[in-house]
Order: structure tokens, then C-alpha cells, then sequence
């Protein structure tokens, strides 16, 4: 079986449900970089993204939006814009009950490792795959789970490191190949990058961005989809 990894969706379903098709057609396991919801455009199915993935074999990894989400769950006080306001009315709507919600969302890794069937080992999360992260001996996939992340690794895999010197400014990661044996894949960054040491697939789904696409990086084939 080979894989199929999955964008920022931000609460388009039907985005998502052909991305889904695409990957049963081919028998890809499916990987989400995270960002489930929190849509900033007219068109948002949070209920509907929930539906698709709950009993699904798929894995799915934490992320700043989902964070966010979780510590509302949690009853922390947050600050709802950026399209949170719009997820927490559609659930609360919805008849799933906050606890349900929270319990699937906490149970998501942080970083997932895999080899594709050329050896070629790829590391995933939302925004930066750290190596401050041991990665140990696997023998198909490892998970990063939250009880292996502090505060600090945390924040770079669900926001990405910045830059100290820039006032803060998001490091471009991608686009220094550095001498790694492995691929970094992210999503988050509203970009779309494809290059033989750094995968970078946030098509803009979900926002107002003139794209508005979900992007499936089918990693075999080293085909990149978008699906609009």
C-alpha cells in the first residue's frame, strides 16, 4: 500500500470527499497534515469534514487550528475568529456532544515517519517536522504521540519555527535543501512546494485565497492533485 497525504482542509467536505475517493481508488493510506476546520470562506461543512473522517482509517495530525479548538473543548478561555466561530456553531448544531469531539480530537499524533517503496523516509506534521524528534528503528510507520512532545517541540510542528532576528517572521524551511536523508512535509503555510527534500501542500482550502484548492500528494506516483 502506498500514500496519499492530504492538506489543510478548513471544513470543505466535498473538497475532501474526492481527495478520500482518489486515495481508495488508488489504495493509499491517508495522511492529514491537520487543520480540519475553521473555514474562512462562504462554503463550510465542519459537521460534514467530522463525518467523513471519524471511523475512517486514516491518520490525522494535531495542528494550530485543532489545538485551538481543543483547549475550547476544554473549557479554556480562546478568542474565537479566524473561522473557529463558525466551526463551534456548526458543532454545537450538530448533536455531537463536546466530549465526543475532544476525546477524537486529542487521540491524534503530532508527526508521523514512513518510508515510501523507494526507502525514501518522510517526515510529517502540521508545520515543521523538528529534529528534536527522535525518530527510533520502525518497521512501517512511527507516530509521534503527545506524550513524547514538550511545550517547545509542540510549537514547531503545529506553527512552524520563526525567526528571532525578523520580528518573528516564519522561517522558510522548504526552500533549504540541507544535506538530510529524509523529505519534510508540512501543510499550513498557504503554499504549495514540491521538491526532491521538502513537500509543502496547503492549496488555500477553505479561505479566501483565489486557489481554494485541497492538495493530495500521492507520494509513489510523485503526483501532486488538487482538487477544487
Amino acid at each position: 500500500m502506498g500514500y496519499a497525504i492530504i492538506g489543510d482542509v478548513h471544513s470543505d467536505s466535498n473538497k475532501l470527499s474526492l481527495a478520500l475517493n482518489y486515495a481508495k481508488e488508488h489504495n493509499l493510506k491517508v495522511i492529514l497534515l491537520g487543520d480540519l476546520f475553521d473555514s474562512r470562506c462562504d462554503f463550510s461543512d465542519s459537521v460534514g469534514v467530522y463525518n467523513l473522517l471519524k471511523d475512517s482509517d486514516v491518520i490525522i495530525l494535531q495542528s494550530n487550528h485543532q489545538d485551538k479548538l481543543i483547549r475550547y473543548l476544554q473549557g479554556n478561555s480562546v478568542v474565537l475568529n479566524n473561522g473557529l466561530n463558525i466551526t463551534v456553531d456548526e458543532f454545537k448544531n450538530s448533536g455531537i456532544s463536546n466530549k465526543e469531539l475532544l476525546d477524537w480530537l486529542i487521540s491524534f499524533p503530532y508527526g508521523v515517519v514512513f518510508r515510501d517503496k523507494h526507502e525514501m523516509e518522510h517526515r510529517c506534521a502540521h508545520a515543521y517536522f523538528t529534529s528534536r524528534v527522535e525518530v527510533p528503528e520502525y518497521r512501517n510507520l512511527y507516530k509521534v504521540k503527545q506524550n513524547q512532545v514538550n511545550r517547545t517541540i509542540k510549537n514547531l510542528m503545529i506553527y512552524g519555527p520563526i525567526s528571532h532576528e525578523n520580528r518573528g517572521e516564519r522561517i522558510h524551511w522548504w526552500e533549504n535543501p540541507r544535506h538530510r536523508d529524509y523529505i519534510l512535509v508540512s501543510g499550513h503555510y498557504h503554499k504549495v512546494y514540491v521538491s526532491s527534500h521538502s513537500i509543502v501542500i496547503d492549496g488555500g482550502c477553505g479561505g479566501p485565497e483565489t486557489d481554494n484548492c485541497l492538495c493530495l500528494y500521492d507520494v509513489d506516483r510523485k503526483l501532486l492533485k488538487k482538487f477544487k
